[in-house]
């Protein structure tokens, strides 16, 4: 009858269909049509199999890129922490002892194990394009170097040439002074805020940005090598920062226990001194937070 289906002896039949299509199926059949299928099965197989790991990495690569970046941010936000914690310690020794060399020891160390996060920092992150995926100091190619550990932007100097010029703020050669006299040589009134940073900070202002300010005595130090445990490049700072006075740089950091005095680093031995006579000149380099 048309579309009965008849089954006998292990094959089935549906009325109307081609004999061709119609055979018997014993255990011998079953295994040769496996050896027929075997290589499809195994192309099939290793197809998929590549199909499976391409798929699992694709999906492995994603997450960590979506988790390398907080981790990143993270880390530099801790290690900032601990840095700033270690560098109110190293100065605390100081004053309590009365021994300004135990400082210059105590603060270095303090630089140099801030500085060594980076590596640990740049290995978690490889390969996923984070703010920690590369090296630490960065060309702007504007005339600045962000550093992408402490997240601060720098301005870079030209022409170190041995001639002052101070139509241009960014040379090298170029020195100011902290204190003008006011409030008896304590007051920031001097030609490193006058003319320095005024000039950065107007018009279209630097880079684009309108917040130059002088560094700090803890992030000046960031980006020289610390006297301990030793500089032997001069100067003493990351090639990026180049060119470089290998001489006193000043900070914003007023030496509390003597007002008219500021805190320098020299950046020909990484050492750092808090006696810089304000009414003295000193060179400058501008800094603001960036990332």
């Amino acid at each position: 009858m048309e579309g009965q289906r008849v089954r006998r002896l292990g094959w089935t039949r549906v009325d109307g269909m081609c004999e061709g299509f119609l055979r018997p199926r014993g255990p011998n059949d079953f295994a040769a049509r496996q050896e027929e299928d075997l290589p499809m099965s195994r192309t099939l197989g290793s197809g998929l199999t590549a199909l499976v790991v391409a798929v699992l990495f694709a999906s492995t690569s994603a997450a960590h890129a979506v988790t390398a970046e907080p981790t990143c941010q993270s880390g530099r936000a801790n290690a900032a922490a601990k840095y700033t914690s270690c560098a109110k310690k190293a100065l605390a020794k100081s004053y309590r002892g009365g021994d300004f060399t135990v400082y210059v020891t105590a603060a270095g160390k303090c630089v140099t194990k801030y500085a060594g996060t980076w590596v640990k920092l740049q290995a978690k992150a490889t390969g996923s394009g984070a703010t920690c995926d590369g090296v630490r100091f960065v060309d702007n190619l504007d005339g600045t170097v962000t550093d992408r550990l402490t997240t601060l932007q720098w301005e870079k100097k030209t022409n170190l040439d041995g001639t002052q010029n101070f139509a241009d703020p960014h040379d090298a050669d170029n020195s100011y002074i902290w204190s003008a006299g006011g409030a008896g040589f304590t007051a920031a009134d001097g030609t490193v805020f006058t003319t320095f940073l005024a000039s950065l900070n107007s018009g279209e202002c630097f880079a684009g940005q309108c917040d130059w300010r002088l560094p700090t005595r803890d992030e000046l130090l960031t980006i020289a090598t610390p006297a301990y445990p030793v500089c032997t490049t001069e100067p003493c700072v990351d090639p990026a920062l180049s060119p470089t006075v290998a001489s006193y740089y000043w900070s914003a950091t007023t030496e509390v226990l003597q007002p008219r005095l500021a805190w320098v680093v020299d950046f020909e031995d990484g050492n750092v001194d808090p006696g810089g006579v304000k009414s003295v000149d000193g060179y400058v380099r501008g800094v603001r937070s960036g990332l």
